[in-house]
C-alpha cells in the first residue's frame, strides 16, 4: 500500500541523513519544520528503526520514511512508522512525489548537532530549488484606451515591443499593463519560479496566506499562478510558474 500522505506533494526536497545516535532525530526534525521542510529520508539500519519509533511516539505528525533495498526492510521500517518508502519495496513511491529531489545536509552539521546550521542549509537548498526572480511588474488601468497609451510610452520610450495578451497589454516581457483595475492598490508584482506548487506549499508553511480563488492552473492540473492575500507596499503579488 503506498504510504505517501497528502501532505508530502509539492516540498521541494526530500532531505537524506544517516544519524549516529536515534534520540537526534528529534531536534533533526525541528531543524528541518524551520526550514520548510516537514520530511525526511533515513537509510535501512537499526538506528533509523529507533528513530522512527522515536519520532511516532514524541512527533508523530513528522513525515518520516526510509530507503529500502528489499521487501524485508521495508516491512520493519513501515513497522517502526515509517511514513514512506523510498527505493525498493511495493509501497515505494518516486521521489517526484516531493517536487524537487533529494538532498544531504552537511553530515559535519548532523554529526556535530548544530542543528541551526542544518535549517540554514537546507533551507538555502530549497530556495536554490524555488528559483524566485522577478518576472514581471503589473500596472491597473481603467480601461483598455488607457493601458494601450500606457504600453504605448513603454514601446516608444524603451523599444520594449507591445503585446495583446487578452485581459492585458505586455511591453516586452517586464510590463503587464492591465485594461481594466486590477489587484493591487497600486498595480501587482508576479515572481516566477521554478514550481509554484512547492512555491505556494512553502510560503503557506512560512505563514503566508494565498488567495486561492485567484489561482490558475496549467491543463495537467499543476499550479500555474496564485496571488497572496495581502498586498506588500500597496502592490499584489502573485508567484507564477516558469514556462
Amino acid at each position: 500500500m503506498n504510504q505517501t500522505p497528502e501532505g508530502l506533494k509539492n516540498i521541494g526536497l526530500l532531505p537524506s541523513v544517516t544519524l549516529e545516535n536515534a534520540a537526534d532525530i528529534l531536534p533533526l526534525a525541528d531543524a528541518l519544520l524551520k526550514a520548510g521542510v516537514p520530511c525526511v529520508e533515513l537509510p535501512s539500519q537499526q538506528t533509523s528503526l529507533d528513530a522512527l519509533k522515536l519520532l511516532t511516539e514524541k512527533k508523530p505528525e513528522f513525515c518520516a520514511g526510509m530507503r529500502v533495498s528489499s521487501e524485508q526492510e521495508e516491512e520493519l521500517a513501515l513497522a517502526a512508522g515509517a511514513k514512506f518508502i523510498t527505493g525498493g519495496g511495493k509501497s515505494a513511491v518516486s521521489e517526484d512525489v516531493f517536487g524537487g529531489g533529494r538532498f544531504v545536509p552537511s553530515a559535519q552539521a548532523v554529526n556535530a548537532k548544530d542543528w541551526a546550521e542544518v535549517t540554514r542549509q537546507v533551507n538555502r537548498a530549497l530556495l536554490a530549488f524555488l528559483n524566485f526572480n522577478l518576472r514581471h511588474v503589473g500596472i491597473n488601468s481603467k480601461d483598455e484606451a488607457e493601458s494601450l497609451d500606457t504600453v504605448s510610452s513603454f514601446e516608444r520610450i524603451f523599444g520594449f515591443p507591445k503585446e495583446d495578451r487578452g485581459g492585458a497589454y505586455f511591453a516586452g516581457d517586464i510590463i503587464e499593463v492591465m485594461k481594466k483595475p486590477f489587484y493591487g492598490r497600486h498595480g501587482h508584482i508576479a515572481v516566477s519560479t521554478a514550481d509554484a506548487g512547492c512555491a505556494a506549499r512553502y510560503l503557506q508553511a512560512r505563514g503566508v496566506k494565498l488567495n486561492w480563488p485567484s489561482a490558475g492552473y496549467n491543463p495537467d492540473g499543476r499550479l500555474r499562478v496564485v496571488y497572496l492575500q495581502d498586498e506588500i507596499g500597496g502592490f499584489a503579488v502573485h508567484i507564477l510558474q516558469k514556462q
